[in-house]
């Protein structure tokens, strides 16, 4: 028995985000303070004596001074015979780890222009105060364009914002010379690219990616059955939630529809030994995966809910979304699956996951927040931990992080690593991550295009983001 298609469960989750959405909170926009200035009039700040992460391998500079002037780092070299300018801003580094900012590239914009009471407002103070510099919103309301421009001008503090516009499903685009429209529309109206849902048809599908190609814009989401992986990989599509995959490992001639959430009995006849020829030919299309393997272990968990109500960053959410969160795990559609086959589910993923990283796929990190107990900027330390629990180096855990979330957006020579002429969106640890990824929670401060915020302002922040969730309780919202 199927537990569920491949379309019904978004349905639910997307519902739930809703709700979350309604409920409105509260959050300042003002920034932190701006390092000093040196001579130049530009600000400058140095860090001094940290252990540099380049995350090219896992090499570890150490007792470096990393100076930054404006929004770019300047120069990086031992601090013995590197010089600190006049007027920078010192921070102590000793026995600290820098490393590039993180990217969150699958997020749900909440809705808000930047004003103080936004919920949006409040969502970015989640995501710096967890190290993420760039978010790629691949659900957003209308808002989120002017919301990205906001952020860009430095007038709301925050990542900065990539916007997918509103989503291609088989509901939303009825037909080839509709998808090529709203493709059109899309790129007039400014946004970064385009986000499937699936469930179009071949033949609008293939319009839509036509007319992607032609209006310069990317392509990423779902993988659903009326298209397939093939076609997926053959029309560049980047790939989210590792769909498609365990379609592929049926054997030829199985033509059973395997849903996105699949529980049914089809799991048995899953060929592993194809796995190697699918991640190779996933690697000569150059295709980017972000697997979601966090919030699909949440998904289909079994007797989970205790535990993830005890997480203490269900602080900054709701009580109303956390107690829709519960009862969709306890009562939904996936809750009666028997818990052998949640299991089994879970760990094919974890093995499309290790056979991509064995065949050099590049794999990005996304989170999916927020929803079912996936909170925004927390999300993705989860998403980090389960990739490397499943078995994956924290290295390349951490350049999924970083550098190649840089190098999807083949902008590598601009940000994603630490080096001179880089843009300067840096996370300060108090240990370092290439030994245990979970210290890469373990924030010292962010630096946001040049703009220093230490711990205690992060901090006061995720306060402000307490206060405003049980203010939204008691006033009933």
């Amino acid at each position: 028995m199927k537990a569920h298609s491949g379309r019904a469960p978004r349905a639910w989750w997307l519902g739930l985000l809703m709700a979350l959405m309604g409920c409105a909170t509260a959050q300042s926009a003002e920034s932190g303070a701006a390092p000093a200035s040196a001579t130049s009039g530009e600000p400058v700040t140095a860090f001094v004596g940290v252990s540099v992460l380049p995350l090219d391998s896992d090499t570890v500079l150490v007792d470096q001074t990393v100076v930054v002037r404006g929004e770019r780092i300047e120069a990086i070299g031992p601090t013995p015979s590197t010089p600190v300018p006049a007027g920078a801003t010192r921070i102590d580094g000793a026995g600290r780890y820098l490393m590039p900012g993180l990217v969150d590239m699958h997020l749900h914009l909440m809705p808000g222009e930047g004003a103080p009471s936004d919920p949006a407002v409040q969502q970015l103070s989640l995501l710096l105060a967890n190290g993420i510099t760039t978010a790629r919103a691949l659900v957003a309301p209308p808002t989120a364009l002017a919301l990205r421009e906001r952020v860009a001008r430095r007038e709301v503090l925050g990542p900065l914002l990539r916007v997918a516009g509103p989503s291609f499903h088989g509901k939303s685009v009825q037909g080839p010379e509709q998808a090529r429209q709203k493709v059109r529309e899309q790129k007039a109206a400014g946004y970064d690219l385009i986000k499937t849902h699936g469930g179009l048809g071949r033949e609008t599908y293939d319009a839509m990616v036509a007319e992607a190609k032609a209006q310069g814009l990317r392509v990423s989401g779902h993988v659903t059955p009326d298209v397939g992986l093939a076609r997926a990989l053959e029309a560049g599509q980047q790939i989210e939630h590792l769909d498609g995959y365990l379609a592929a490992l049926l054997p030829p001639g199985d033509k059973a529809e395997v849903g996105q959430v699949e529980l049914g009995d089809v799991l048995s006849r899953m060929d592993l030994a194809r796995l190697p020829a699918i991640a190779e030919a996933t690697k000569r299309a150059g295709i980017f995966n972000s697997p979601t393997l966090a919030l699909f272990e949440v998904v289909a968990s079994e007797g989970a809910v205790p535990e993830l109500r005890t997480q203490r960053e269900l602080r900054y959410v709701p009580s109303a979304a956390v107690d829709a969160w519960t009862k969709e795990l306890l009562t939904g559609p996936l809750s009666q699956a028997p818990a052998a086959n949640k299991q089994k589910f879970l760990e094919l993923r974890r093995q499309v996951l290790r056979g991509l990283h064995a065949a050099g796929v590049p794999l990005l990190v996304g989170s999916d927040s927020p929803q079912l107990f996936m909170v925004s900027g927390f999300a993705l330390h989860r998403e980090m931990e389960a990739q490397v629990a499943a078995g994956l180096p924290p290295l390349a855990v951490l350049q999924a992080a970083t550098r190649n979330a840089a190098a999807y957006f083949g902008e590598s020579s601009q940000w994603g690593a630490v080096a001179p002429g880089q843009r300067a969106d840096l996370l300060l640890l108090n240990g370092n991550p290439l030994k245990d990824i979970q210290l890469a929670r373990a924030i010292a401060g962010v630096m946001a295009r040049g703009q220093w915020l230490p711990k205690s302002e992060l901090d006061a922040k995720l306060e402000e983001a307490a206060t405003a969730a049980k203010a939204t309780k008691a006033a009933g919202k």
